[in-house]
């Protein structure tokens, strides 16, 4: 193998740069020199006047090639420099390479921010570094071509200079850094000579232009490039001109014109411009404008610059226009005669655009003919026949102009308002008047007249003077009649009337007015001709309030409409205009709005005290029953939902039974907290075998409450279809969120006085289940399903609000202990790992062609499956695979958790979704000697109750719980440690879950700690979870969670397809 020392390095470089360069060396300049043997690079700092980075690249080496860099500016330049040869020598007399790398990685990320501090400031030129090399003077000369392309050439050299005699090869060489021949005398060598850093900027741009030249050409940013066979010039761009002009002024720099007369110190101004004008008389007696001196400017259009003497003018946006049409016009003849015809348009309108690009000097007889007094526009208007004829007049003090003949009298000269006139004549046109020869007309119908009188005719006011004819006046209101609203209860009917009256207009008109605001008509022409506009304020929110309400037209009988009680809060705050509530409806939306202000007692037979938020939610099922209105009671988990239910329930007595509909899993619950806290209430349990229930539908006719499950009530629903219950209350509603399915449909066919439904998670999955639910506890509240879909969340929260009462644990319970949750991380086995891999590689790609094929919604249940197997291979592969004899990282992490758990004296519920998970951990904590209980979706209702009893009171340290089946119904404030083995999609179902422990009675800080294996789709599950939790909050009230169904776009994203 070859070595460095092998070769003579001074023969890599010229004989300064190596001189230098071992200079360098021999003075201890070279420092952190490292080799890394893994990508074959010696590194370097060489100390100077800056610190400079230098690398070595060895990898070809063998093959005779050695890559260098330097971060200084020589080897910008020139590809070469004194410190990578001062380098070179360092390694060829270096003993042994270091191969440890942290000295560069310590000391070296310090050079480099030294070496950016330090270059904060001024810039250090090359030449100051390099003094041994000759100054390239460069000389430029600026041209035009005969159509006002700009072209620069250059002259260039040491004691004289040469001209370039082929631009695009000199910038080409010097840019590259290549030796460029002039003459037999001279040649440019990088080696030799150096060029100054703003000459050096100034190369830099024109090699710019040169590259994209055929881009200029091809977008017609400029059309010349110059005589092709001149390889001498070069042509700029307008894009950059006022770059390059900027940078030529303060160089050795020229400006030769088409006529040969040449111009040096060149200077630049911007927005101040040379021309000087003037106005006198001539010998007719007529106006004369003289241009002074514009023959010796140049305007250069495509480049929008002006040159004038040796100074380049960039002219600002407004006066490019004007400049072009001076400089056009005053090539031609720089005094201009003004007729006195001509005068008034001169002075009003061409004057006023030459003060903006120069000065303008007015002689004093001039002067004292031109009258500037402000304008007064008239604008008369009459009506005949079909017609609105008008008369346009301007005043000029006592000058009056017809703007469509114009004016006989020129004996002085008028500068008119040419802006405001426009804008007049703007509106002429924009209201469609037309002019024939004498007078101005509009032959409009009656929707035509409207928009003009209410919708163009008040523009005008603020540019002329109006005078209308009574017969135009007579189509106006003057003293449009404001709405009043008026809402009042109906007695008993539970109906609200709402009333609509307007000042001064009758029954019939008020009546076909609000059909017309219904109709979503701009206007009603009243009996007496007027037309009453119904685009304003008043109007339009009336329409709003009957969009909102789905008020259709005949709906309003005597200026009346009727509606249901419940859209009472709705009625108040979509009603804008001036109302008057009678005292009922006033007291209605007081209990709706404030539940907590009420003062409805408590029952006698309640054998328990309520907290605040407890109250307040008795009070609020109060309010709503008082008038056989129903909610949805949907506080966090563990504020007692049942215990204000059942105190609700006993302030209601009645012939008819109350009925309770729960999960199958809680209707010992309920019967257990009914009987202590309402021992005096008689109770059924509505379940069991069917003969058993058929003799309790007649024995238990006589009991204050029934309770039934969901599953029980729909396989009886014939017997309750002809049962009439005082109220239906539905525990854990979610059950019911699916419209369709045979549950919801047998709940909806329940006949019950008032109904109410009790959630922590109302809304899982999709804002359709809120609808779902209010179907069964307030029919009629919200529109049918299609519209609902288009509102949006705020209006959906406006409907609901009176009806949902929900509070969170952080707010009521101040003094709950804290919940803390955190993440642990599990590894695969290897074991794991590559039943894991190959199983993801091949969901991947079936998924992928499923999709592709015959789209997502088709392949959803399979995707889905392929998905579950991915986490339970996560969780314990012999979820599946029945001959697996592996480990399970997930379930190690487990153990290990719980015996430190345990050895804290810590109580913990488990959860975890697969019953065959269960299985394995029971038979692990067997094996460990831990005693445990165990809840499925199997375990009867009665043995529920007695072991979270048993936990409770501190029996066993381990509650193992399947994740639904425990979801629900139970108080678990025993643990104060929740541990779930896996994610659910939803995480609701985990806040159902957590919430067990975390809830009114704990007395101890609750952890919850997710078991997440790492890299796998777990981690993917948990950051899809945290994205989707906002649909709840913005519908009910902060605090739930929701995880939308999967999509498309989630499944790739999990799968990262």
């Amino acid at each position: 193998m070859k070595k460095l020392s092998d070769i003579n390095v001074q023969k890599l470089f010229p004989s300064l740069i190596y001189k230098r360069g071992l200079e360098y060396f021999n003075n201890g300049l070279v420092s952190d020199l490292t080799y890394d043997n893994n990508y074959k690079v010696w590194t370097a700092t060489v100390h100077g006047s800056e610190d400079y980075f230098v690398e070595i690249n060895m990898k070809d080496f063998d093959r005779g090639s050695v890559d260098t860099y330097c971060d200084c500016p020589a080897f910008d330049t020139y590809r070469s420099c004194k410190h990578i040869a001062a380098t070179l020598i360092g390694i060829v007399n270096k003993e042994e390479p270091q191969t440890e790398m942290y000295s560069k990685f310590d000391y070296e990320l310090t050079n480099r921010f030294i070496r950016a501090l330090s270059n904060i400031g001024e810039p250090q030129d090359v030449e100051d570094i390099l003094p041994n090399k000759l100054q390239l003077h460069i000389e430029y000369l600026l041209k035009w071509s005969y159509d006002k392309n700009l072209l620069i050439e250059i002259k260039a050299g040491v004691t004289r200079n040469y001209v370039v005699k082929d631009i695009h090869e000199f910038l080409q060489d010097v840019l590259s850094g290549n030796e460029h021949f002039f003459t037999k005398m001279f040649t440019y060598s990088p080696n030799h000579h150096y060029i100054d850093s703003k000459d050096k900027e100034i190369l830099e741009i024109l090699g710019s232009i040169q590259k994209n030249e055929k881009i200029y050409d091809g977008y017609h940013v400029y059309h010349y490039r110059g005589n092709v066979n001149d390889k001498r010039s070069l042509t700029i761009p307008p894009l950059v001109a006022k770059t390059v002009l900027e940078k030529l002024v303060d160089r050795d720099f020229t400006v030769e014109t088409t006529t040969g007369k040449s111009f040096s110190n060149v200077m630049i101004e911007e927005g101040k411009l040379p021309y000087h004008f003037s106005l006198n008389k001539n010998e007719q007696n007529d106006l004369l404008l003289t241009m002074h001196d514009v023959e010796n400017s140049i305007f250069f259009k495509n480049y929008e610059i002006l040159f004038d003497n040796g100074v380049f003018y960039f002219p600002l946006k407004e006066q490019i226009p004007i400049l072009e049409l001076v400089s056009q016009f005053g090539k031609v003849d720089q005094k201009l005669p003004i007729s006195k015809k001509q005068a008034d348009a001169f002075l009003s309108e061409v004057l006023p655009s030459l003060k903006k690009v120069g000065e303008v000097e007015i002689s004093e007889q001039v002067s004292s003919e031109i009258v500037q007094l402000p304008l007064r526009a008239k604008l008369y208007l009459e009506a005949k026949d079909d017609f609105i004829i008008g008369k346009l007049e301007y005043h000029y003090g006592d000058h009056v102009i017809d703007p469509f003949s114009g004016r006989e009298d020129h004996e002085v000269i008028i500068i008119r308002d040419v802006e405001k006139e426009k804008q007049i004549m703007q509106l002429i046109e924009y209201a469609n008047f037309h002019y024939n020869g004498r007078e101005l007309f509009i032959d409009a119908d009656e929707d035509e007249l409207y928009e003009f009188l209410y919708q163009v005719l008040p523009l005008f006011d603020q540019y002329v003077e109006l005078f209308l004819t009574s017969e135009v006046r007579s189509f106006i209101l003057e003293n449009e009649p404001i709405p009043r609203t008026t809402v009042r209860m109906e007695g008993s009917t539970n109906l609200l009337e709402i009333g609509f009256d307007m000042d001064g207009l009758n029954e019939e008109d008020i009546n076909r007015i609000l059909d017309a605001v219904i109709e979503k008509k701009r206007y009603y022409r009243l009996q007496s001709g007027e037309m009453l506009s119904l685009e304003g304020e008043e109007f339009t929110s009336i329409r709003n309030f009957f969009q909102d309400m789905d008020i259709h037209k005949g709906d309003v009988q005597d200026g009346k409409i009727q509606m249901p009680i419940y859209r009472g809060t709705q009625i108040d705050e979509l009603i804008e205009t001036r109302k008057n509530y009678d005292p009922a409806f006033r007291q209605l939306l007081h209990q709706l709005k404030e539940p907590e202000e009420q003062h409805y007692e408590l029952p006698s037979i309640l054998n328990a005290s309520l907290r605040s938020y407890q109250m307040t939610g008795y009070q609020w099922f109060k309010s709503l029953s008082n008038y056989h209105l129903g909610g949805i009671l949907a506080d966090d988990m563990g504020l007692g939902k049942t215990l204000q239910t059942i105190a609700y329930l006993a302030s209601e007595p009645s012939t008819n039974p109350h009925l309770i509909v729960v999960p199958s899993s809680v209707v010992y619950n309920w019967k257990n907290e009914l009987e202590k806290f309402t021992p005096s209430l008689t109770v059924s349990i509505m379940t069991g075998p069917p003969g058993e229930r058929e003799q309790k539908f007649t024995t238990a006719l006589d009991s204050d409450v029934w309770v039934t499950s969901y599953a029980t009530l729909r396989q009886d629903i014939e017997r309750y279809r002809n049962l009439s219950f005082q109220t239906l209350i539905l525990d854990e509603a979610q059950y019911i969120k699916n419209y369709a399915t045979k549950t919801s449909k047998a709940i909806r066919e329940i006949q019950a006085s008032r109904r109410f439904a009790l959630s922590g998670t109302p809304i899982e999955n999709s804002i359709d289940e809120l609808w779902a639910i209010f179907q069964v506890v307030l029919p009629g509240l919200m529109p049918n399903q299609k519209t609902f879909k288009q509102l949006s969340h705020e209006k959906i929260a406006t409907i609901t609000k009176p009806f949902i009462l929900r509070r969170l644990k952080k707010d009521v319970l101040k003094e709950l202990p804290d919940k803390i949750e955190s993440v642990s991380i599990s590894e695969l086995t290897n074991e794991q790992k590559e039943l894991y891999v190959a199983y993801l590689r091949q969901l991947q790609q079936e998924t992928a062609e499923s999709i592709k094929e015959s789209g997502f919604q088709k392949n959803r249940m399979k995707i889905l499956a392929g998905l579950t197997r991915l986490r339970q291979i996560c969780c314990h592969p012999s979820l599946f695979l029945e001959n697996y004899e592996g480990k399970s990282g997930k379930l190690d992490l487990l153990m290990e958790t719980v015996h430190n758990a345990i050895a804290n004296g810590k109580r913990m519920l488990i959860f975890s979704q697969f019953t065959s998970m269960h299985e394995i951990i029971i038979q692990k904590l067997k094996q460990e000697g831990i005693d445990y209980f165990y809840l499925s979706g199997q375990t009867p209702s009665s043995e529920r109750v007695e072991m979270s009893d048993r936990f409770n009171n501190g029996e066993k340290s381990i509650f193992l719980i399947s994740l639904k089946a425990g979801g629900t119904g139970l108080n678990l404030t025993g643990a104060d440690t929740v541990i779930l083995y896996d994610l659910w999609w939803n995480p609701a179902v985990e806040d159902q879950a957590t919430g067990r422990a975390h809830r009114f009675g704990q007395k101890n800080v609750v952890q919850v700690i997710r078991l997440i294996t790492e890299g796998t789709i777990e981690e993917k599950i948990y950051e899809l979870q945290q994205k989707k939790r906002e649909l709840i909050d913005k519908v009910i009230q902060p605090g739930e969670t929701m995880l939308s169904s999967l999509s498309e776009d989630d499944v790739r994203e999990l799968l990262s397809i």
